[in-house]
């Protein structure tokens, strides 16, 4: 690979404007520039691209998104520093997966990798849940592509739980107030029952990660300045910790449908995410870290939710979260990385995808007593 490649191949998927919905330019793209890189590509029926070098065991699977929030930031180039939308949420991520595989095949020829870029991340999931309904195949690691920094590993997400709660009211004249039965007033009730219940939930732990919260996140009610409205619905977004699913819900349903006026419906959800910390991945990825920049790495729990919850739940392997970037600039209008750190996280995945190899041949040896 030319030194100037990873660069280059960033440069190209910040130029492309893939909002959640918008990605089937970038998908075409990256679909020809995969197999141009010696990979096996394929575009399944909802934009995702998948590519597959090499064979044999270990099966490691890499995903990462291409989408982005909306907003362009048409990218560019200063000092050391690269600024575009999806700098860093996620398509530094997803490029380092790239290079860092396609690194490792030019000096390695065991083990199959298989390339997953899904749509939707930044949506509802429906890129990881279309492949998840379809796999059947088998993985033996994954590595999702998220920023964690260069020198962190995500090892937890909490998962989430997202609600329309609509309240039917009755319409009437908004001269004659008493004689109706205003929606919007009931949705106020209902909010002002959720700040309670998020309150009491500051107490469940100090840390953030082990604690559930929510937040409502977009209101809809009333069709005309003069008409008390009879319906008003109330988009919720829950983080839930890892053991809490259940609980929670049950909680949000007891305490807020007190009225048969009110429905709830669930929109999406997204079990929680927690990788042992004794992980050999997580352990690979540390020794890793620490051999390319001579930093001790961290492993982190992150408070929001990855393409990772659904297929973590689904295949049972070892999994974890990696790429660089500051995560606090993810979806803000100043989203920019530094080449030296994304350059150095290409060397880190591609390192341990070689660890890996070196892990699986001793475990063999071991197993035959050699």
């Amino acid at each position: 690979m030319d030194e100037n490649y990873p660069v280059e191949l960033l440069l190209n998927l910040l130029k492309i404007y893939s909002p959640s919905g918008r990605e089937k330019e970038i998908s075409n793209f990256l679909f020809l520039e995969l197999r141009k890189l010696g990979f096996n590509t394929e575009i399944d029926e909802v934009g995702n691209v998948k590519a597959v070098i090499g064979e044999g065991r270990p099966r490691i699977f890499l995903c990462g998104h291409m989408d982005t929030v909306k907003g362009m930031i048409n990218p560019y180039i200063r000092g050391k520093v690269i600024f575009g939308r999806g700098a860093v949420d996620a398509k530094s991520s997803l490029a380092a997966l790239i290079c860092g595989a396609k690194k490792f095949k030019e000096i390695c020829n065991k083990g199959e990798i298989t390339l997953l870029a899904v749509v939707d991340e930044e949506g509802y999931g429906k890129g990881i849940r279309y492949f998840l309904s379809k796999c059947n195949e088998k993985y033996d690691y994954a590595i999702f592509g998220e920023p964690s920094g260069t020198y962190g590993i995500t090892i937890g997400y909490r998962g989430r739980i997202l609600l329309k709660i609509s309240c039917k009211g009755k319409e009437a004249h908004s001269s004659i107030p008493k004689f109706s039965d205003n929606a919007i007033y009931k949705a106020k009730s209902i909010i002002d029952e959720l700040l309670k219940i998020e309150e009491e939930w500051e107490n469940i732990n100090k840390e953030t990660f082990w604690r559930p919260s929510l937040c409502v996140t977009k209101i809809k009610g009333g069709n005309s300045h003069n008409v008390i409205p009879s319906k008003c619905d109330i988009i919720v977004d829950i983080r839930v910790p890892p053991n809490m699913m259940n609980k929670v819900k049950e909680e949000l349903i007891r305490r807020i449908k007190k009225n048969e006026n009110i429905k709830i419906k669930k929109l999406s959800e997204n079990p929680p995410f927690l990788e042992s910390e004794n992980s050999i991945l997580a352990k690979l990825f540390l020794e890793s870290i620490k051999e390319i920049t001579g930093r001790e790495g961290k492993l982190i729990k992150k408070t929001g939710t990855s393409d990772v919850n659904d297929f973590a739940e689904k295949m049972k392997i070892p999994c974890v979260v990696y790429g660089p970037g500051n995560s606090k600039l993810s979806h803000t209008e100043k989203e920019n990385i530094s080449i030296r750190e994304y350059l150095e996280s290409i060397e880190i995945i591609k390192t341990t995808l070689i660890k890996i190899i070196d892990y699986e041949i001793k475990n063999l040896l071991n197993r035959y007593g050699m």
